[in-house]
């Protein structure tokens, strides 16, 4: 299990694994919810999964929500590239960014617990058919999640490629230049 801890990186600690173990915490205290785990082993995989999800809700619905309503700007992926070769601490302050919006993510999930809990224990078919559901939505979140980390991939292939054949072109009009 140390094996395990040891590979995660500081940005699959702060966003995935602290606001998982956070949110399992609030539940247990709030509404009296746990997952019935055995070890610390379950505890950190149940917890880093939760965190998982509450990230990737966080960034397919509540940060375009956020972007939408004008709370929140961000620049383009290439400026970003450009800018974190110039000042290294801009990947630091974006981890602490995104562990921010998995906190507050795992605040506007509470109230919704909240009520699934209180309709499972008033209405019969939701108390029949929560786990159904959920699956449903995991399906979803992780097939968009899915889609947005390709197009992210893709996104930041082709900036690279992009600054590649800047630069290119750069040696090019030097070398006429000089010749």
């Amino acid at each position: 299990m140390s094996n395990i801890i040891e590979k995660l990186d500081s940005y699959q600690i702060m966003t995935n694994l602290l606001p998982g173990a956070f949110f399992g915490i609030v539940l247990r205290f709030l509404f009296e919810l746990s997952l019935p785990m055995e070890n610390i082993g379950e505890e950190i995989l149940v917890y880093y999964f939760m965190g998982l999800v509450i990230n990737r809700i966080g960034s397919l619905i509540v940060k375009p929500i956020l972007k939408k309503a004008k709370f929140i700007q961000e620049i383009s992926y290439s400026n970003y590239l450009k800018a974190v070769k110039v000042d290294v601490k801009l990947d630091i302050l974006s981890e602490t960014n995104n562990y921010f919006r998995s906190i507050l993510t795992c605040f506007l999930l509470l109230p919704i617990v909240g009520l699934i809990k209180i309709l499972t224990e008033n209405v019969e078919w939701v108390s029949k058919s929560w786990k159904s559901c959920i699956i449903v939505v995991l399906i979803i979140v992780f097939l968009f999640a899915y889609k947005k980390q390709t197009d992210f991939v893709k996104k930041r292939a082709e900036a690279i490629n992009a600054q590649q054949e800047e630069i290119t072109e750069k040696d090019k009009l030097f070398e006429m230049e000089y010749l």
